[in-house]
């Protein structure tokens, strides 16, 4: 069987799916990063993030560097909320909560949101503290998100462009 496999690429798995090697697994995770990537700086033209927290949260201030670094590299923009009024060292100007924490059932911080102003939708993104790399996956993720097949959070439907 192994012999098979080995001489067969439509039975190999690693062919197919995630690579079962180290090395392929770095140049997967990779590629996967990329395109990722590319797909949160083609969202940061219409999207923004919502980033909910409080100033005696340990893990508000922990998470606030990434999130900073984050929207530099991406060119995000992120509209900081305060719970309690006060403010991060990376994020001065925070607004204080309006109602907005309440709107958006954020019970733990940090507390992150994907929005699309135009069209008046906030989505999760997640609670608590996340990796710079945890984040782009989640916001790629979402971007990708195919629940209702008519829109994409990244792009509109191109002639020839199948939705999956």
């Amino acid at each position: 069987w192994q012999r098979l496999v080995w001489s067969v690429p439509d039975l190999d798995y690693a062919m197919t799916g995630r690579p079962t090697n180290a090395m392929a697994i770095n140049v997967f995770d990779d590629q996967q990063r990329g395109r990722d990537a590319q797909t949160v700086r083609g969202l940061a033209a219409t999207h923004g993030l919502i980033f909910v927290f409080r100033s005696d949260c340990p893990f508000c201030h922990r998470f606030a560097p990434i999130l900073k670094r984050f929207e530099q590299e991406f060119g995000t923009t992120v509209l900081a909320v305060s719970m309690d009024g006060g403010t991060l060292p990376d994020y001065p100007d925070a607004r204080p909560d309006n109602g907005i924490a309440t709107r958006l059932n954020a019970r733990s911080v940090p507390a992150l949101y994907l929005t699309n102003p135009s069209k008046r939708e906030i989505r999760p993104i997640g609670f608590g503290l996340m990796s710079d790399s945890e984040l782009l996956e989640r916001i790629a993720t979402l971007a990708r998100d195919t629940r209702d097949e008519s829109t994409r959070l990244d792009a509109p439907p191109t002639p020839g462009r199948t939705l999956r």
